[in-house]
């Protein structure tokens, strides 16, 4: 079981997958998808690189790492937002997988008799499926802009720049 978890490749194959996904996300995604993995790169990527760099301690398995606590915060609060103004499900499929990391501080928190390898468990498996989700919403979008043409972005419309203004790449010949 321990095996699983601790596995001796485990964060290379991760990180190939987020790799994959996130270059998905830009080539053949919309504004939701691209802003899915917008946040995964700036939040977690390039924040938990600077860290591992700097941090002499890694990650505290010992009580809760308030590093990890942050970062699941700040992606949780954007994802929500995401996931309720995107026309897509999956969204909601990622934010409800970054609150249970969120509640995993909180538990580690209040409860210091989780073990270590609860914690990471419970802060670590959310991210595959997210990573998961977030692929097959891209397929998903893909295939319904195929069937169907272009879609709309949001629920609403939003008129902010940043969020308007994403490059569209050709898909392709129509059937």
């Amino acid at each position: 079981m321990l095996d699983l978890i601790f596995f001796e490749y485990r964060p290379m194959l991760q990180d190939l997958l987020t790799i994959a996904v996130c270059i998905g996300a830009y080539f053949w995604g919309s504004a939701p998808e691209r802003l899915v993995a917008i946040t995964w790169v700036l939040v977690f990527e390039v924040p938990g690189r600077l860290y591992r760099a700097v941090s002499e301690d890694g990650l505290r398995l010992t009580g809760t790492d308030a590093f990890l606590a942050t970062t699941d915060v700040v992606a949780g609060i954007v994802w929500i937002g995401i996931a309720l103004y995107a026309n897509r499900n999956y969204t909601l499929l990622i934010a409800s997988m970054q609150v249970l990391a969120m509640t995993a501080h909180v538990a580690r928190s209040l409860a210091d008799t989780i073990s270590p390898v609860a914690y990471v468990t419970m802060v670590a498996a959310p991210g595959w499926f997210q990573l998961i989700f977030l692929g097959i919403g891209i397929l998903m979008h893909r295939k319904r802009e195929e069937r169907y043409g272009p879609y709309r972005d949001w629920r609403i419309p939003i008129n902010i720049p940043l969020l308007t203004k994403l490059p569209r790449y050709p898909r392709g010949p129509r059937p």
